[in-house]
């Protein structure tokens, strides 16, 4: 009995601050890692037939809170350039190109900081 109380009293706050503990659940940091819910981007068609020239997607995009947003396109990962920008909409892009990939990014605002979703287009023949 003498070797069950140093035990308890051991194990037992261990016990508490483990229970106590910042969550590790994947609920509870999704939102640091997930895109903004309401807000959506999509591309149609997707992958895009080209043929001999370029293909046409047309990009959908709704910032879901009715607020700006900013739509970039990076091509095979290069730099973004600006597509296209409003809390929602839809424009076509008609230089999708076989063989290449091409990422369209929804942001939050004017700031190009918070991305809210993205999604990738591809060309083939």
């Amino acid at each position: 009995m003498k070797r069950f109380i140093p035990t308890i009293a051991i194990l037992l706050p261990m016990f508490f601050f483990a229970a106590c503990g910042p969550s590790k659940s994947p609920e509870a940091n999704a939102s640091a890692a997930s895109p903004a819910p309401g807000a959506t981007i999509t591309a149609s068609p997707n992958p895009v037939t080209t043929g001999e020239g370029s293909g046409t997607t047309t990009i959908t995009w709704d910032t879901g809170d009715g607020t700006t947003g900013q739509v970039y396109v990076s091509q095979d990962g290069a730099a973004e350039t600006l597509f296209t920008a409003g809390p929602k909409g839809s424009a076509p892009a008609p230089w999708i190109q076989a063989g290449k990939t091409f990422e369209f990014r929804l942001y939050a605002g004017t700031e190009h900081a918070k991305m809210l979703a993205k999604t990738q287009v591809t060309g083939s023949k």
